[in-house]
């Protein structure tokens, strides 16, 4: 069915939006945050035919809205964060400005997945009463709305973000048959014992802008340029990958101990342990007549990096 075969296509371009938007956050690349505001600017406009600005260019770091449609008297603020805090301090910022009387409606949209708040409005009995259960949308919330509209306008929103985000597809099966086959390797490993005091849990910011700061600028840089071209292909290996949980918690030991070894051999130099590490998972993975993607290995590496799994970080230095 036509409607169901466009629908779908949004339901992905959006998804991967959610996706590089909530990355990028958890590495404090805000600029990407702003390019999501004039992004998703034009989207609604295309969406709910709105009249709506980017106010932070009017204003800078407007501290209540992201957008504004002064004619449709509807307000907009986009983030990523979901946490109710976010939206009552959004909430009380509007209130502050008093832009109660130029807007009707705010709208909080959560590039990402909206929570079970126990709130159904903020400001009961103020100059402004929110909707959470209305007004605060996420991928979800959005995807309603869009899902009721007429087969034309869905064309006019797929053709939007098919030329406006740019997903990269896996380009060959080379780079998918590498990432499956060094998971595989890899999780085959019998190591249990993770390095007594580190931590488990991503950090990436306490990582890669505090412990790793003379590599900052080139570890983003990596995981950017790497992200493109490889993030869907590892995305797509992960959901279908039938490890265990127990497998995978080997794996993640596996990697821990092994970088952690690497990262002491080189003087804690990230770039030259992650070369090293590099090459020996190709080691690891041997011959194969389907070959292998170097760079492939690499975002892997790095994306566990990110994860915690390699270079893990040491509870003390980042409690």
């Amino acid at each position: 069915m036509k409607r169901a075969a466009i629908f779908d296509g949004i339901t992905n371009y959006l998804s991967y939006l959610t996706t590089n938007v909530k990355t990028r956050s958890s590495l404090n690349l805000l600029d990407f945050n702003v390019h999501s505001e004039m992004f998703f600017r034009d989207f609604l406009n295309i969406i709910f035919d709105y009249d709506l600005i980017n106010i932070n260019i009017i204003k800078k770091n407007a501290r209540a809205i992201d957008l504004g449609d002064t004619i449709n008297k509807i307000a907009i603020q986009v983030t990523s964060t979901n946490e109710i805090a976010k939206i009552k301090h959004t909430h009380k910022g509007f209130v502050a400005d008093n832009l109660q009387t130029v807007y009707d409606r705010l709208i909080i949209l959560i590039i990402g997945e909206k929570k079970d708040y126990r709130e159904s409005s903020i400001g009961n009995g103020t100059a402004f009463e929110l909707s959470v259960d209305d007004d605060v949308w996420g991928l979800a919330e959005l995807l309603t709305q869009i899902g009721n509209l007429g087969v034309p306008k869905l064309e006019v929103c797929l053709k939007f973000l098919e030329e406006n985000l740019a997903v990269f597809k896996p380009r060959e099966a080379n780079e998918v048959l590498t990432l499956v086959r060094l998971i595989e390797v890899l999780s085959q490993t019998d190591e249990e014992t993770p390095i007594t005091g580190m931590r488990d849990d991503p950090d990436p910011n306490g990582k890669i802008n505090d412990r790793f700061a003379d590599h900052a600028a080139f570890l983003r840089k990596q995981y950017i340029d790497l992200h493109e071209l490889y993030g869907v292909a590892l995305s797509e290996v992960n959901k279908q990958s039938e490890l265990s949980h127990v497998r995978v918690r080997k794996l993640q030991i596996y990697l821990s101990n092994w970088s952690d070894r690497l990262l002491t051999q080189h003087r804690g130099d990230p770039r030259a342990a992650m070369d090293v590490l590099v090459a020996e998972m190709i080691q690891k993975m041997g011959k194969s007549d389907q070959g292998y993607d170097e760079s492939a290995i690499r975002y892997y590496v790095i994306d566990q990096l990110i994860a915690c799994n390699v270079f893990p970080n040491k509870i003390v230095q980042y409690a």
